[in-house]
């Protein structure tokens, strides 16, 4: 499941970028290459693994069979260690979507609830929805890349142009995904990611691009904070959904 997808703006995928290299000397510099996009990959994984907690904006650009939608909001992820331990016990999430519509997905480790104001609808669902979801499992660090995907170095399929200096690597899922042919990622030096591209079987593209990044903005045991994330009150007349 893609919880970004099922949303009715198709609130979508999330993940980024293309491979090939110049035909000449191809075995040599592919080789080359390869290796420095998988441990470009590993550094992400490692630094997103060991992140408690991470908040950013976002703007999101989908483009399907020529139609370009835009949204933006905010989102939040944690990781809530088991008391008395090192351990995390649970992985919490909460996206907030401002534009186009309001829109509320929430994991708070047992139920993922998604709520659309334009539908004045509240779907709750089993939170075990989101352990086929690669873009949850990436920053919940729940899941490791490496495992999943195949890693390559890019190519121009896709161009993304920026001042900042970013690394860039294409993910294709090692097994046949229903919804996702490949993945784009842009981090920096220090392996932030500021943008990503998901790319599906018919060509459609879901862009993310963040901003205001924040690391590990969340005090250990900050109930307030915690519940901020995962309490969501629908409005009156909101019909309820639980699947």
């Amino acid at each position: 499941m893609n919880v970004f997808k099922s949303l009715p703006f198709s609130c979508t995928r999330i993940f980024l970028l293309a491979c090939l290299i110049l035909p000449t000397l191809l075995s040599q510099l592919y080789a080359g290459d390869t290796d420095l996009a998988r441990e470009k990959a590993q550094a992400l994984q490692n630094f997103y693994t060991h992140l408690s907690s991470i908040t950013f904006d976002f703007t999101q650009i989908s483009r399907t069979s020529g139609r370009e939608r835009t949204g933006g909001g905010n989102a939040v992820f944690a990781k809530l260690p088991d008391v008395g331990t090192s351990r995390n016990s649970r992985s919490i999430m909460r996206w907030n979507y401002t534009e186009p519509d309001q829109q509320v997905i929430i994991n708070d480790g047992t139920t993922l609830s998604i709520y659309t104001d334009k539908d004045k609808q509240l779907i709750k669902t089993s939170a075990k929805e989101l352990e086929t979801d690669i873009t949850y499992a990436f920053f919940a660090g729940t899941r490791n890349l490496l495992e999943d995907f195949d890693v390559q170095p890019v190519d121009e399929t896709f161009i993304f142009s920026t001042e900042e200096d970013l690394q860039e690597i294409k993910l294709v899922p090692r097994q046949p995904h229903n919804q996702i042919k490949s993945v784009y990622i842009w981090a920096d030096n220090r392996n932030i990611i500021h943008h990503m591209l998901i790319e599906d079987h018919f060509d459609s593209i879901t862009e993310l691009h963040f901003t205001d990044i924040e690391l590990n903005p969340l005090q250990p045991g900050d109930e307030k904070a915690i519940n901020n994330i995962i309490n969501f009150t629908p409005p009156p007349g909101t019909e309820i959904i639980t699947q």
